[in-house]
């Protein structure tokens, strides 16, 4: 029967840190990206009322589009 090793605490933490990381980095791109879209959607929206459904249908926010952009 093959035996299998563990990992030391240390690399599970430097690995745990590591994809903190990168999830971190991958929120602030997802922000700047949301952020572009709600900019996007209003800009070719008619009237309020439609921004506002359209941006309900997307999942976002008025707010998400004043976030500053990279």
């Amino acid at each position: 029967m093959a035996r299998v090793s563990r990992a030391s605490s240390s690399d599970e933490a430097l690995e745990r840190g590591w994809l903190a990381g990168v999830r971190a980095e991958e929120k602030v791109l997802r922000d700047v990206q949301e952020s572009k879209a709600v900019r996007t959607v209003a800009g070719h929206s008619s009237s309020a009322t439609e921004c506002a459904e359209l941006l309900e249908m997307l999942g976002l926010h008025a707010e998400q589009g004043k976030q500053a952009q990279l």
